[in-house]
């Protein structure tokens, strides 16, 4: 199954552009983040799916060299202004997940919320490129959704055969979410070693700090 690109793309830019973005989200304490990376001498990040930006901001206010793709060419605009705005370092693209180039090597990968919004199969393959351009060794930061709460499920959907569903009407119209099991985030995650993997209480959301394999741990 595909996703309709450019019909993901405008429910997310009236999600996020609706009104004016949050900025100050970027003024955060991301010192969680950012001292892992620096302790990793992580110097290049990759920013899948960015969204608002502000992942992408707090990181090239600290020094790191940031590129970003977003699916939303809305939020490319918005974030390219705020980095020439604050002079900061950051590459922004128009860029699905799933078609993600191959062709350059980054020291992290942030995909955060992104792939459970997208087809089972395009998720797979989004995370096939993720590995790609990660070098060996380099860390990823994933974050996936909990399950789907009472709201959830009561608000008007369909539900693929893959298990994605898609919402219809009101704020989430179009959107398409997947709720991923322990199990299959782990299976998705081939090819790497999991350092930490974190449930939030309140929500279920996951957090997964992973380190790309060498080839010859594979």
């Amino acid at each position: 199954m595909r996703s309709e690109l450019r019909e993901q793309a405008q429910f997310w830019e009236r999600r996020f552009f609706a009104t004016p973005p949050d900025r100050s989200l970027a003024d955060r304490d991301w010192s969680w983040l950012v001292e892992r990376f620096r302790r990793e001498g992580t110097r290049t990040v990759l920013d899948v799916g960015f969204g608002r930006g502000h992942w992408s901001v707090a990181l090239a206010r600290a020094g790191f060299q940031v590129t970003a793709i977003d699916i939303s060419e809305l939020a490319v605009q918005h974030l390219r202004s705020w980095a020439e705005e604050e002079k900061l370092q950051i590459e922004a693209f128009v860029c699905p997940a799933q078609e993600l180039p191959t062709n350059r090597v980054f020291d992290a990968v942030i995909a955060n919320s992104v792939l459970d919004h997208m087809f089972k199969e395009e998720a797979e393959e989004a995370m096939r490129r993720i590995r790609a351009v990660l070098r060996p060794g380099g860390l990823l930061l994933l974050g996936m959704d909990g399950p789907p709460d009472p709201e959830d499920e009561a608000y008007p959907h369909q539900v693929f055969p893959d298990g994605t569903w898609q919402f219809w009407g009101g704020r989430r119209d179009r959107m398409l979410w997947r709720f991923w099991t322990d199990e299959e985030i782990r299976e998705l995650l081939a090819g790497f070693l999991i350092e930490e993997f974190t449930v939030r209480p309140k929500d279920g959301r996951r957090r997964v700090w992973a380190r790309k394999l060498y080839a010859q741990e594979n």
